[in-house]
């Protein structure tokens, strides 16, 4: 029995001694910074100069910027191509140009199934009458407005997608997210006559002063001295016609050819024309208000109470 006893006594020795040599290791590890506790929330590992050198050499070949979006597709002049949905299928392209879609007719002839004649300038039954000046073209006794003119481009003459849709009716989008458009052709609806669309009395009083305050200046000029009667009429401030606009005298003579007398004056056909082009819903001043020629009006109370928007011709347009 004391035998047994003395080899029990050395067996808990053993095991004593292996548990404090391996406690002892385990500090000596942990000073050092060679040992990596694993597993633990709070475990801290700090590597070797030479590991943290690897790393800074690593991180200088790390590329942080984003990788460049494709170039978007030209023609040979330079011209971005968008893709064209019809009804939501691709097409093809159309082409920008002052940020504007534009297309041949013969191609949105073919996009859209229409029937097109190039030499009588025909398309989809409706004959499209360019103005010498390329400014706007009719159809139907309608005034379409074409801002720069017509686009050329590899021997091609380029329209306005928005304008050519208009005139049958299809409703043409813009999709930012795919930058691309879609023409809704399923629902088409005919063209309105000028007969039918324009209002006679609205025709006569917008021409006329259209003619009395810009009869000298360029269509352009012409049509942004319209677009500040067209704005008022839309405006909650304003009295809700042309005619009673023309004459507003709430806050004073509002435009001075009413009281001169010149308002009765026969306006031109290119004052007529901009006209219709003006209650085609053109605005190309922005939605100004007011206009004024600095070199001869009294400009100062625009300059201090109102927002300058756009100069054109002889006139400032303010909101």
């Amino acid at each position: 029995m004391g035998m047994d006893k003395l080899r029990c006594t050395m067996a808990r020795n053993r095991k004593m001694n292996i548990v404090l040599l391996a406690a002892t290791c385990l500090l000596c590890l942990t000073v050092s910074g060679s040992f990596v506790m694993k597993g633990g929330a709070d475990a801290i590992y700090h590597p070797p100069a030479w590991e943290l050198d690897i790393e800074a050499e690593a991180a200088d070949d790390v590329v942080t910027d984003a990788p460049d979006e494709p170039e978007p597709e030209r023609t040979e002049s330079g011209l971005r191509l968008v893709p064209l949905y019809i009804n939501g299928a691709l097409f093809g392209s159309c082409r920008l140009v002052d940020d504007k879609a534009r297309i041949s007719l013969g191609e949105f002839a073919e996009a859209t199934g229409l029937d097109f004649d190039e030499d009588g300038l025909c398309l989809g039954g409706l004959k499209l009458e360019l103005a010498e000046s390329e400014e706007y073209f009719c159809v139907s006794g309608r005034y379409f407005y074409l801002d720069g003119g017509l686009a050329e481009d590899e021997g091609e003459r380029l329209w306005p997608l928005s304008e050519l849709g208009r005139l049958f009716g299809f409703d043409v989008i813009w999709d930012s997210a795919s930058d691309s458009i879609n023409v809704d052709i399923t629902e088409p609806e005919p063209l309105v006559s000028g007969d039918e669309f324009y209002d006679e009395d609205d025709v006569y009083w917008l021409s006329r002063i259209i003619y009395a305050e810009s009869g000298n200046q360029p269509l352009e000029g012409m049509l942004a001295v319209g677009d500040v009667v067209m704005n008022r009429v839309a405006s909650g401030a304003f009295p809700d016609t042309v005619y009673e606009v023309v004459f507003d005298r709430r806050y004073g003579v509002q435009f001075s050819p009413t009281e001169t007398g010149s308002i009765y004056l026969e306006p031109t056909e290119e004052c007529v024309i901009a006209a219709k082009l003006c209650l085609e819903g053109y605005d190309i001043v922005g939605g100004s208000l007011y206009f004024v020629n600095p070199d001869i009006g009294v400009s100062g109370w625009f300059r201090q109470t109102r927002t300058y928007v756009t100069s054109i011709g002889d006139h400032d347009f303010y909101a």
